[in-house]
């Protein structure tokens, strides 16, 4: 799989000075570690990702608005469904008759398997 890579990225590092290629190696060759740190850097996979709640925490703000995603928040997100707590009767009617379908497509694009989005209201 390395090999692979390496002959993939290798023409991006064509014309790499000294430094990178080694005395040893001919002039045009990178190093496995220099082509696994371009990668790296390419695929954003040194950044640390949002993933499940964090996300969708995310995603519901973003789709909300600040002003009424302070009164809601994502409880969980477990095997295809995730439940999105109200903590008032208007917005949970709200969330529940008018947005609970663009928040399950909101959650699908930002890359979360979620098929089903459950509202319920908050406990005093």
């Amino acid at each position: 799989m390395l090999v692979f890579i390496a002959f993939v990225l290798g023409s991006a590092f064509t014309g790499m000075d000294n430094k990178y290629t080694g005395a040893s190696r001919g002039k045009n060759t990178p190093r496995v570690g220099d082509i696994l740190d371009a990668l790296i850097r390419k695929e954003g996979l040194g950044k640390k990702q949002l993933k499940g709640r964090r996300l969708a925490r995310k995603v519901l703000a973003d789709t909300l608005g600040d002003e009424l995603s302070a009164h809601a928040d994502v409880v969980s997100v477990k095997t295809g469904v995730a439940v999105v707590e109200a903590d008032s009767s208007a917005l949970f009617q709200e969330l529940e008759g008018f947005r609970r379908e663009e928040l399950a497509e909101a959650f699908r694009k930002a890359g979360l398997r979620v098929r089903e989005v459950r509202v319920q209201l908050a406990r005093s």
